[in-house]
């Protein structure tokens, strides 16, 4: 039966496998049970199903994400800056001193260690382009070393002396240029 015109009283439409569109070319189709695909040209371009939304093909497009709790957790803004409410990692990460303290780039961008003793430092989990900060403490005895992870190119062609001093740090910063490869930086000695 095909329907003109308006139409008043329907309360729903059951079907195993029911099509609203324009044509078969762009069309909301149940066409698989507990799911709902959307189509334009032809292509399946947004799925709904028990996990979620998925967008198949194409772009989302919006002004906010807004979450039920009414907070905005993240933001994206035309152009592509993004604004999170909460800092994504924590602002410091205090390592735990050992002969191997490996500095987990996903838990922080900016980690600080006392050193107990002559270390080797390690890095996880880095991404190529990802920029770090280490804050080396000496403990109350001083004039601890550190053998640095993999492959660095330190400014000024040197991996630098630590400040031997009890109690007294020194700061260098870290860029990720490649799988394993560092450009490393003195930010600060003897502070």
């Amino acid at each position: 039966m095909i329907l003109a015109g308006a139409v008043t009283g329907i309360t729903s439409l059951l079907a195993t496998d029911i099509k609203i569109g324009e044509d078969d070319q762009t069309k909301i189709d149940f066409e698989t049970a507990n799911q709902i695909n959307f189509y334009a040209d032809n292509t399946k371009r947004v799925t709904i199903d028990s996990t979620g939304l998925t967008v198949n093909s194409g772009s989302i497009e919006t002004a906010t994400i807004d979450y039920t709790d009414g907070d905005n957790a993240i933001t994206i803004s035309d152009g592509g800056h993004i604004t999170l409410a909460k800092a994504s990692k924590p602002a410091l990460k205090s390592n735990t001193d050992g002969s191997t303290v490996t500095f987990d780039l996903n838990e922080a961008n900016v980690h600080t260690v006392t050193l107990g003793g002559n270390r080797t430092f390690a890095i996880s989990n880095e991404t190529a382009g990802q920029k770090f900060i280490i804050r080396i403490l000496q403990d109350g005895t001083g004039s601890r070393t550190v053998t640095w992870f993999s492959t660095i190119k330190w400014a000024g062609g040197s991996a630098p002396t630590l400040t031997t001093t009890a109690g007294k740090a020194d700061v260098v910063g870290f860029l990720v240029t490649g799988t394993d490869t560092y450009d490393g930086f003195v930010v600060g000695q003897n502070i």
